[in-house]
């Protein structure tokens, strides 16, 4: 008969064993648990099969009441017989006892669903009587204890009297109940009086942008000269200095004796005012407004209304920036030599950093500029370039003058300088404008397809637009140190090293490819959107970067044609991404208004790039793209060398069409997000109506500093049916800021219908039931039938709006069902991009293991038709496949196909066996290679890992972030503690994440590890460590997760203003996570388990 510890231990492993989809029938008694289990666990049927016995321990030692003596550091990387040893000798400890029965600590490890929880044949079996009685115990809730034959009594009076007291009590407290209003947790407790974090932030009173300068005085030329100290050892304590001399010619509009430049990080020591005719008038003083970056000075006299005037600075300012912008010092190593160079980033407002000037984008002028540097470098002859080509170079000793021509009439941020030992190629074959290459000596034979597209892209501009290009050269300089990607300066145009070379070591894949010919696109563009024609202000910088981020791909597709960039790429690169940030209530329009330096930087966003270029999409959707491109070229042409608005585009767009763009487009610039459009058929007619997307349902929205249109579009909703299959010239009805109806023709009562035709309008679409019942059927049949655009909108839509509760998530699950035939890259990559929510929202439950299945089976025939070999995919016109094949192999090593999983170990093995040999991974796989390798390896991989990391700048990342795919939670442990030592070269926070993000069973070690080591973190990290915690809320949806969540809230309650904002935050995602598993959780276990039965 079985006793009452084996029925424990029968009913806490049959729990957790149904975690792995193993049937209940058979398993009444302990004897035939353990024997399946042990059966289990050999065959290492589940990947965190041969660890779990460990987690009894892991809970053990993690418990926030733990004795420390009991297990030290030595668990940290032992094997599987040594752990095991190493617990039972921790279950023997007397001191153990006390503690667990103090704590509820058994409940939290011994009787969860999870299966790193499930206990090993023979570490129960080193359970002794006591321990065994004492955890059945704790899980019943206890023995029912004797009641004391000793007690209290009162008499009647008494209690006449207490039972009074307590009903005046209870009448008190209903009166303040009503009368008082509650508190929410927001307010310092809960209702039970636990205290709570206070989120009671103390704003900074805000500051009203008030810098603009004052429209009395307008530059018309400036001349520069500029000589940086490059040198350590000949330079001596000049060393990054910088030398300048600086005139401004100027026109005054109305009369002033206050004159207003803007300088920084600079010493003016010399000032001077000229009249037209040479004469100097005095300046009484001088003053310095640290707030705008102003130097004033004034006159004894005004400066007279239609009269011009010259200013002249001599000042000393400095090349040393940390930020690496401005006009910046950094340096390269060449055949292991130190070599310097300079270089500048002014956008938006970093050009008052090298000379004292109008630094904002509406006071276009011309330029002189004068560079001085010395002529010979270490290696090579030193260089200097800038915006005009070279005309004069002057050499005293040494030093070098190089001079160059006037500029074209531009904005001071669009001025560059770059002097260093830099080598080129050079062509005009393809154009008809001097084309120039640069880079350091190494990597010069890199820079030819970027000379080959960026010729071919200029032609193809002026073509486009019908404007020349109009300065007499171009150059492109690839440096090793730049903050952003690129920089469009006109006719000297910057890049980050690895964007503009191809091929050079690592990155000469497909991808380094299309992103070269996507980037030298967008900055060549910039040249006609940005240079040419300039926003009047920042808050308008979405005509440039959103012009530039549309026409990047259009450029693409004329220069490499077979990657096919608007069906492959556009969807994913810009409108998915645009809407990934714009469906949360802190988004904002793309007209924000800005003033300081870091609201301005703050707009060079997803928002201005990629949402712009969804909106151009949408407009040639309705507009046409020969009328569109009319109104374009009206607008470039008829504001050369000027500044616009916003509303100077709709006007030239509005007389080459019936539209009237200023009303249609206002609503897409003038407020943050965009619409779910729900659409409803009944019989022949479709009923659309619109509301503001909010991807989580407690979101709010945080427009207290913006513009809104009452979060109603106008959207051009364009529409067929299964009668008609028009997907190239589709029907279309306007939703006015409204609803829509449309009236379909020759429709059966069988058919779908499909809107938004290729996902041109920026907007969700949500089915009534039965038309996503009908879609799902077609894409079953005949997936060929939709676009690839149309089929990937079905998948995108039906996962976010599953995410957002506004359609059960079992319809993106079952609609991925088709997959298993697409042989597209787009539909593919919007799966995998997609999936990631319900992913996480399963991944600690019992239904992952059979998504983990389904996953598999969907990618096998992808995986059988491409496979690891990248050889193929990496010939001309095989660019697309690349992808899909990128895709599918990533994908498929990560839910543990098995053909994928023994090729990354393979690639893993030859590495670490030739560690200085070239690395045989692919690099766009590297990650997970080494992640797959890690995970289902041993401890010599994931040591490797670690060894090899401390040394190798670019695998480091990726190795790290693979070490916390490992499936040994002591290993996971310990690669956190390790990380905690300063000496370790690791970040504790990011360490973390990897942890919290590579596994289930590494989020909750993770978790479990952040808050013991709390105290330690925040000594680090100070308020971000909240940030780190609250970090977790994303992937938590049970009870338990809420109640941890909601007790680290009650220790530390004492959490600044600020963090407690995030906290309250997080217990809102949690909420609504828990919310969304109750919605679909059943559902989706449902269908998987129907479809996984067909599965062989």
């Amino acid at each position: 008969m079985e006793n009452a510890g084996d029925k424990m231990k029968a009913h806490m492993l049959r729990n957790n064993l149904i975690f792995h989809g193993i049937p209940q029938s058979g398993l009444e008694t302990w004897e035939q648990t353990e024997e399946l289990l042990c059966g289990f666990i050999t065959d290492k049927l589940d990947i965190d099969g041969s660890q779990i016995e460990f987690q009894i321990v892991h809970r053990l030692t993690y418990a926030r009441s733990r004795p420390q003596p009991i297990i030290g550091k030595f668990l940290r990387y032992k094997q599987r017989d040594e752990v095991l040893r190493a617990a039972q000798k921790v279950l023997q400890q007397t001191t153990l006892i006390p503690v667990l029965r103090s704590t509820a600590l058994l409940k939290e490890f011994a009787f969860t669903s999870r299966p790193e929880t499930i206990p090993s044949k023979e570490l129960v079996k080193s359970f002794d009587s006591d321990f065994i009685t004492m955890v059945y115990n704790v899980y019943d809730g206890g023995t029912e204890e004797e009641k004391p034959k000793n007690g209290c009594f009162v008499t009647k009076t008494a209690g006449i009297l207490i039972f009074v007291v307590v009903v005046l009590i209870l009448i008190g407290a209903v009166l303040m109940a009503y009368y008082i209003p509650q508190s929410s947790c927001d307010d310092g407790e809960t209702e039970d009086g636990v205290p709570m974090p206070d989120a009671t932030v103390t704003e900074e009173p805000s500051i009203e942008f008030d810098g603009l300068l004052p429209d009395t005085l307008v530059p018309y030329h400036y001349r520069v000269k500029l000589k940086p100290y490059l040198d350590e050892e000949l330079d001596g304590e000049d060393w990054k200095k910088l030398d300048g001399e600086t005139s401004i010619y100027i026109s005054c509009i109305k009369n002033t004796n206050e004159i207003k430049v803007h300088h920084r990080l600079m010493t003016i020591s010399t000032y001077e005012v000229r009249d037209e005719d040479g004469n100097e008038i005095a300046v009484t003083s001088t003053e310095i407004d640290n707030m705008y970056a102003w130097f004033i000075m004034y006159t004894s006299e005004d400066l007279l209304a239609g009269r011009n005037y010259s200013l002249h600075f001599v000042y000393q300012g400095t090349v040393d920036q940390a930020d690496i912008r401005g006009f910046y010092y950094s340096s390269y190593m060449e055949n292991d030599i130190e070599t310097p160079f300079v270089a500048t980033h002014f956008e938006p407002t970093r050009a008052r950093d090298a000379f004292p000037s109008f630094d904002e984008p509406h006071l276009k002028a011309t330029f002189d500029t004068i560079l001085v540097h010395r002529t010979a470098g270490v290696s090579y002859e030193r260089i200097a370039l800038s915006n005009m080509e070279n005309i004069k170079n002057v050499t005293d000793g040494d030093w070098n003058e190089a001079h160059f021509a006037t500029s074209v009439k531009m904005s001071t941020y669009l001025n560059c300088y770059v002097i260093g030992e830099f080598v080129c190629k050079e062509n005009s074959n393809r154009t008809r404008y001097q084309f120039r290459v640069w880079s350091r000596p190494s990597t010069i034979n890199s820079t030819q397809y970027s000379l080959d597209i960026g010729m071919d892209t200029l032609t193809y501009f002026e073509h486009l637009f019908g404007v020349d290009y109009n300065l007499a050269k171009m150059d492109m300089v690839a440096l090793t140190a730049f903050s952003p990607g690129a920089m469009e300066n006109w006719g000297l145009i910057l890049y980050r090293e690895t964007r503009m070379l191809y091929p050079w070591e690592d990155y000469k894949t497909p991808a380094t490819k299309k992103g070269v010919a996507l980037i030298v696109g967008h900055e060549i563009l910039h040249q006609w959107c940005g240079n040419y024609v300039t926003m009047i202000w920042w808050d308008h910088i979405w005509l440039n970067e959103g012009f530039a981020s549309y026409f990047q791909h259009d450029s693409a597709d004329y220069v490499e044609p077979q990657y096919h960039f608007f069906d492959q790429f556009f969807l994913e690169d810009e409108t998915y991404s645009a809407m990934q940030v714009d469906q949360d209530g802190s988004s904002r329009p793309m007209i924000t208004p800005v003033g300081f330096y870091e609201e301005i930087r703050s707009l060079f966003d997803r928002i201005s790039y990629e949402k712009g270029a969804a909106i151009i999409m949408m407009m040639k959707s309705f507009l046409g793209e020969d009328v569109m491109m009319e109104g374009i070229r009206n607008y470039i042409k008829d504001n050369l060398f000027s500044n616009v608005h916003t509303d100077d585009l709709w006007q030239a767009l509005s007389e080459v069409s019936p539209y009237n763009m200023k009303q249609i487009m206002d609503t897409w610039t003038l407020q943050m997000g965009y619409p779910v459009v729900n659409v409803n058929r009944v019989d022949d007619v479709v009923t659309a109506d619109q509301e503001h997307f909010l991807v989580a349902p407690y979101d709010e929205v945080e427009d207290d500093e913006y513009t809104n249109k009452g979060y109603k579009w106008y959207v051009p909703l364009t529409y067929t049916h299964q009668g008609e299959k028009e997907y190239i010239n589709p029907g279309m009805v306007w939703m006015n800021q409204d609803s829509a109806t449309i009236e379909f023709t020759n429709i059966d009562e069988e058919h779908w219908y499909l809107v938004n035709i290729n996902h041109t309008a920026y907007i969700r679409v949500n089915y009534d039931a039965e038309n996503w019942e009908k879609l799902i059927k077609q894409l079953n049949e005949s997936f060929e039938v939709f676009p690839i655009r149309s089929r990937s909108a079905l998948i995108s839509d039906a996962f976010i709006l599953g995410e957002a509760q506004q359609l059960d998530n079992v319809i993106a699950v079952r609609l991925m069902e088709y997959l298993y035939k697409e042989d597209q890259y787009l539909p593919w990559d919007t799966c995998i991009s997609g999936q990631y929510y319900t992913l996480y929202s399963l991944w600690r439950t019992t239904t992952y293991g059979r998504w983990e299945k389904y996953l598999r089976y969907l990618l096998s025939p992808s995986y059988d038709d491409l496979g690891w070999d990248f050889e193929y995919t990496y010939s001309e016109g095989n660019e697309v496949e690349y992808y899909r094949q990128l895709t599918t192999v990533r994908a498929a090593c990560f839910y543990n196909h098995v053909e994928c999983a023994g090729n990354a170990t393979s690639l893993y093995h030859q590495w670490m066996a030739s560690p200085d040999d070239d690395n045989p991974i692919e690099p766009n796989m590297r990650h997970s290679a080494y992640c797959t390798s890690i995970r289902l390896g041993s401890h010599e991989e994931w040591q490797f890992a670690f060894e090899r990391q401390k040394d190798d700048e670019d695998e480091g990342g990726r190795l790290r972030s693979a070490m916390a795919c490992s499936r040994d939670p002591w290993v996971l442990v310990g690669y956190m503690e390790t990380s905690l030592d300063e000496n370790s070269g690791l970040s504790p926070l990011t360490t973390i994440g990897y942890v919290r993000d590579n596994s289930g069973l590494g989020f909750n070690l993770a978790w479990d590890f952040t808050l013991d080591n709390f105290n330690d973190l925040h000594a680090l990290y100070e308020t971000s460590a909240y940030g780190l915690v609250f970090s977790f809320a994303v992937k938590m949806n049970t009870q338990e997760d809420l109640d941890s969540l909601m007790s680290f809230g009650s220790t530390h309650y004492d959490m600044p203003g600020e963090a407690a904002v995030g906290f309250y935050e997080a217990i809102k995602m949690v909420k609504n996570n828990i919310n969304w598993t109750d919605r679909n959780a059943e559902d989706i276990e449902n269908f998987l388990f129907e479809v996984t039965s067909r599965i062989p």
